[in-house]
Formats: C-alpha cells, structure tokens, sequence
C-alpha cells in the first residue's frame, strides 16, 4: 500500500527545512535569473500540489489556492 502525501512530506521534513541567503548582493542579468528560477520553481510546486497548473490570481495571491478534492480533517 501507498504512503499519504502528508505523511511522505512529514517523513522527510521532520527535522525543518533550512533556507541559505547569499552574503553578497548581485546585479543585473544575474538578478534577474535568479528570480525567474525562483519563480518557476514555485510555480512548478504549486503544480504538483494543486495537479494542475495554479493560474495567474493564484501566483498574485488575489485568490486563494484551494486543493479540491479533498476534505480539512479537524
């Protein structure tokens, strides 16, 4: 049997996930693939949560992501 998405996510990030910041700035172009690597990144995360492709109002924050499908255990 399958393990749950959660319980996977749990499993692998129990101990946290460590963020790491550059100690110098950078200009330019540099920039500027930076942030559209972080970008697409994102978006390809959302994807795979979401098992579509999230639109633009979802990226903007104007609505927000909502997983169907599935019911909030409380």
């Amino acid at each position: 049997m399958g393990h749950s998405a959660e319980k996977l996510f749990e499993t692998r990030f129990e101990k946290g996930i460590e963020i790491v910041y550059r100690t110098k700035s950078i200009d330019g172009e540099e920039r500027q693939l930076n942030q559209k690597r972080l970008s697409d990144a994102t978006k390809a995360v959302i994807a795979a949560v979401l098992k579509r492709e999230p639109t633009q109002e979802e990226l903007l924050g104007i609505v927000p992501i909502v997983v169907s499908g599935k019911k909030a255990s409380r």
